[in-house]
C-alpha cells in the first residue's frame, strides 16, 4: 500500500487533533472549523503526493474525503449551513 493511501486513511485524526489546536488558537465561529478540516486534508495530502511524486488529482480527492471524515460530514454539513 502506498504512503499516499494510508494518510489518506490515517490522517483523520491527525487532521481532528490540527483542528482542535486551531480552535484553541483560533476561537469562534463553528462554522469554519469543517472547511479548517477540509484545508488541513488537502494540505497534508498534496504534500504527500508533491513529495513522493503521487498523483495530485487522487491526492486532493483523499484530502476531501479525509478532512469531510474528521468534521463529520453530516454534523459539519449542518454547522456550516445554519444560519444561527
Amino acid at each position: 500500500m502506498e504512503l499516499q493511501n494510508v494518510a489518506g486513511l490515517a490522517g483523520v485524526p491527525v487532521i481532528v487533533a490540527l483542528v482542535e489546536g486551531f480552535k484553541r488558537f483560533y476561537p469562534g465561529e463553528e462554522r469554519v472549523y469543517p472547511l479548517v478540516a477540509i484545508g488541513f486534508g488537502l494540505a497534508i495530502n498534496v504534500g504527500l503526493a508533491w513529495t513522493s511524486i503521487g498523483n495530485l488529482r487522487l491526492a486532493i480527492v483523499y484530502g476531501i474525503v479525509a478532512g469531510l471524515a474528521a468534521s463529520g460530514l453530516y454534523s459539519g454539513t449542518r454547522s456550516t449551513l445554519s444560519k444561527d
